[in-house]
């Protein structure tokens, strides 16, 4: 008959609460400065500024920071809007550009080269079939 089999999952049992434990006592989730650390450092130093500047209690200060984080969403979802819209006018870029590298620069026999290098390659191997 084998060890016990408490014996063989006691061990990684208490590596894995030892290590739970110290993770959790290095987090600190009530400290002000982690919680401006996930805004950008400009609005980050926006706020820091107008806590300071405004005496903003913990309750302003929070709020403060609520609208911050929102206002940040906002302002990503209109980058992302403004690139969309962008991406058609680069592509026709891309292409008038391409089209005057191929038509103007190059020699037939760098045409050749250019076209193999606009085909797609592998860059990596598929995996073998099992």
């Amino acid at each position: 008959m084998g060890p016990a089999p408490w014996k063989r999952i006691l061990l990684p049992a208490l590596v894995t609460f030892l290590a739970g434990f110290l993770v959790g006592q290095s987090v600190s989730f009530d400290s002000p400065s982690e919680i401006l650390e996930e805004l950008p450092a400009d609005l980050r130093s926006y706020a820091e500024g107008m806590i300071g500047a405004l005496a903003l209690d913990s309750n302003q200060a929070n709020d403060l920071r609520i609208l911050l984080f929102e206002y940040e969403r906002k302002r990503g979802n209109l980058l992302e809007q403004q690139m969309a819209a962008v991406d058609s006018e680069w592509t026709s870029l891309d292409q008038v550009f391409e089209s005057l590298l191929t038509n103007r620069i190059l020699r037939a026999d760098q045409r050749l080269l250019a076209a193999d290098l606009r085909k797609p390659h592998t860059v990596a191997p598929s995996a073998p079939p099992r």
